[in-house]
This record gives structure tokens, C-alpha cells and sequence, in this order.
């Protein structure tokens, strides 16, 4: 599935864990978007929680969720890739749904 589907939202921390929507990936120092495995079994965004990842580097690594964090790449939604960096590549959720998948140009499949 895309990920422009999981109604994506870059964020930028602001203090703590309070942190903005904003609108280019330049401004971001994450994203949040639901997550795919439940959106799937929902048949939607209804029952569907959130996924946070903060990108590597722009925050402290002791903010949650932790410990992961992703070197993104790309210029938007669209064309968004987690690339290999000093953490991780793919999303693993450990607890709750246990959903793992990656996110390559766009497209976010299961690991």
C-alpha cells in the first residue's frame, strides 16, 4: 500500500515530547502515519492506531518511542524511503500488533 494512504503528518519536536505538524520532510524530525498491518485488518482508519518514527539524528534518543530511528530519504510522502543508517531500516513494533514492514519510495510493505 502507499503511505500517502496512512494519512502521513511530518512533525517537528518542539519541547519534551510535545511536537508540530509541519509540512515538508526538510522541516520534519519524524513522521507519524496509522499503521498498515491494522489498517489492513480494520479495512481502514477506523479502530487504527498511529505509528511514530523519529528520523536519526534529530532527536534525543532517550524520547519514546525508542529505541529506533530512521535516516529518511526522499521529498515528501511520495517518493519516502527508510534507508540503512546507524539503527534500522524497517519498523518493527514490539508489543501491541507486532506490525514489521519497510517504507520504499512511497510504498510500504511487509518485512
Amino acid at each position: 500500500m502507499r503511505l500517502i494512504e496512512l494519512e502521513p503528518q511530518f512533525l517537528r519536536l518542539q519541547t519534551g515530547p510535545v511536537y508540530a505538524h509541519v509540512a515538508s520532510i526538510q522541516e520534519a524530525d519524524g513522521i507519524s502515519f496509522l499503521c498498515p498491518k491494522c489498517f489492513k485488518a480494520n479495512g481502514g482508519n477506523v479502530g487504527t492506531h498511529s505509528v511514530l518514527c523519529w528520523f536519526e539524528g534529530r532527536v534525543p534518543d532517550d524520547l519514546s518511542p525508542k529505541p529506533g530511528r530512521w535516516n529518511p530519504k526522499g521529498t515528501g510522502f511520495d517518493d519516502l524511503s527508510f534507508v540503512p543508517g546507524l539503527q534500522t531500516r524497517s519498523v518493527q513494533l514490539f508489543g501491541g500488533c507486532t506490525a514489521h514492514f519497510h517504507i520504499t519510495n512511497g510504498e510500504v510493505t511487509e518485512a
